[in-house]
């Protein structure tokens, strides 16, 4: 049975969070396919959402990573699961460890926007300086 039914246009709720989970528990293709048995390219367009898996082969990735890194399995299941057992700043931490360079810079200025928008509008502070050297 294959667990993974991708689009053209977007990457499934499954693929999506084991990309997640690999870049969160900082595990790559090439350690998981060295333990697993499947090939990268497979792990690739699978985290990718351009492929799909057997439920055979998910059980393999999901064993090979929390034997990679204990724990990530549980939060890929809770991914899937749409659990959430942390806070919202434990999971900006996790997702800003996550990012790439592109997304963090985009989030940067996203941060900075927000900061200047509160800033402008809260009493008083419009003169005040971001920061006090």
């Amino acid at each position: 049975m294959k667990v993974n039914s991708p689009t053209s246009t977007t990457s499934s709720p499954l693929a999506t969070s084991f990309d997640v989970t690999l870049k969160l528990y900082r595990i790559s293709a090439k350690e998981l396919s060295k333990l697993t048995g499947v090939s990268e390219n497979h792990i690739s367009e699978f985290r990718r959402g351009k492929g799909d898996v057997s439920t055979n082969v998910l059980s393999k990735l999901m064993d090979g990573m929390d034997t990679l890194a204990p724990g990530s399995k549980q939060h890929l299941c809770k991914l899937i699961s749409g659990q959430s057992s942390q806070s919202l700043s434990q999971s900006l931490v996790q997702i800003i460890h996550a990012a790439e360079e592109d997304e963090l810079l985009d989030a940067m200025g996203a941060i900075t926007n927000r900061f200047r928008h509160l800033r402008n509008y809260s009493d008083g502070a419009v003169s005040q300086p971001l920061l006090e050297v």
